[in-house]
């Protein structure tokens, strides 16, 4: 009785000895919160409203532009700010090297931007064109 409950047992540690190195090691993918802001060069954002097939939503598009090499993302901050989106910018994401986006099919759409890297604000929109 004694055999399978040591190998029943040992097989629970080599689980979570494996859980616990993919855990580590994923934490090593996460943005790093040292990481310097970099200078924003340009900053747009337009609604599209343009006709299409079923109707489709108006969507939101936020575009950044930084001097740096590498790719960076832009995620909503919640806020009790009215009609304004604030977007938190930070290392990672999809897109192409030295910019950030963002889309929002949701409404309301906001009236401005405020755009900030590690809690300081580093671009404000306060124009948001509309596609037609």
């Amino acid at each position: 009785m004694a055999a399978p409950v040591n190998a029943m047992v040992r097989s629970g540690l080599v689980l979570a000895a494996c859980a616990m190195t993919a855990l580590l090691s994923s934490c090593t993918a996460m943005p790093d919160a040292s990481t310097s802001c970099p200078d924003v060069t340009d900053v747009s954002a337009w609604v599209n409203r343009m006709p299409g097939p079923d109707d489709r939503p108006a969507k939101l598009h936020v575009l950044v532009r930084v001097s740096d090499d590498q790719s960076w993302m832009l995620s909503p901050v919640v806020s009790d700010e009215a009609d304004i989106l604030r977007l938190s910018l930070s290392p990672g994401g999809p897109s192409v090297p030295g910019t950030a986006a963002y889309q929002q099919k949701s409404a309301p759409m906001p009236e401005r931007i405020k755009i900030e890297c590690h809690g300081e604000t580093v671009a404000f929109i306060e124009e948001i064109m509309t596609a037609f």
